[in-house]
C-alpha cells in the first residue's frame, strides 16, 4: 500500500494537519464523507471497500464526517493500515460493515432507535429496547456509531 509510509509516530502535527487541510474543502473542521473518499484513495493508496471501513472506524461518534482530532487519533494510534492489511481483521471488519449497513438503512452511519429495534428483533432479543440501547450508546446520543457497534459485536478489538 502506497500510504505506509505517512504512519510514522515522529510525523510532525503540522503534517498531519496539512493532510486533512488539503482534503476539508470547506475549512469547516472536518472531512466529509465525500472528502474522505478523495483523501484515503488519492493520497492513501485504498481501494472503495478500505475507504469505508477506515471512514466508518475512526468517524467514533458517528457524527457522518471525521473531525481533526479523531484523525489525528487513528494516525497516531498506529493502526495506520493495520485494520486493512491483515487478512483476518480485514474480513471480519468488512462482515460487521455489512452488518451494520443491512441496520443502518437510512444510510446516516449511524443506528437509530427504530432501526436499533429491528437489529435487536432479528437477534432474538425481546426486553427492554431504552435499557438495551443505553447499554450500547456510550456517548449517550440515542444512536449506535459503527464503533459502538463494533464494540457491541466484539469481533474485532477497537
Amino acid at each position: 500500500m502506497s500510504g505506509k509510509s505517512y504512519f510514522n509516530q515522529n510525523v510532525p502535527d503540522i503534517v498531519i494537519n496539512s493532510l486533512f487541510t488539503k482534503y476539508d474543502y470547506d475549512h469547516s473542521g472536518k472531512i466529509q464523507k465525500e472528502e474522505a473518499k478523495l483523501l484515503f484513495q488519492d493520497d492513501l493508496g485504498m481501494d472503495k471497500k478500505q475507504t469505508e471501513i477506515c471512514y466508518l472506524l475512526i468517524d467514533k461518534d458517528g457524527s457522518g464526517c471525521i473531525s481533526f482530532e479523531e484523525f489525528l487519533q487513528w494516525f497516531r494510534s498506529g493502526k495506520g493500515f493495520r485494520d486493512i492489511d491483515d487478512s483476518t481483521r480485514y474480513y471480519r471488519i468488512r462482515k460487521a460493515v455489512e452488518e451494520f449497513k443491512k441496520y443502518d438503512t437510512d444510510g446516516s452511519g449511524t443506528i437509530e432507535r427504530g432501526e436499533f429495534t429491528k437489529l435487536m428483533h432479528s437477534y432474538g432479543y425481546s426486553g427492554n429496547m431504552d435499557d438495551a440501547l443505553a447499554a450500547l450508546d456510550k456517548n449517550g446520543d440515542g444512536k449506535i456509531s459503527f464503533h459502538e457497534f463494533l464494540a457491541w459485536l466484539n469481533w474485532v478489538p477497537v
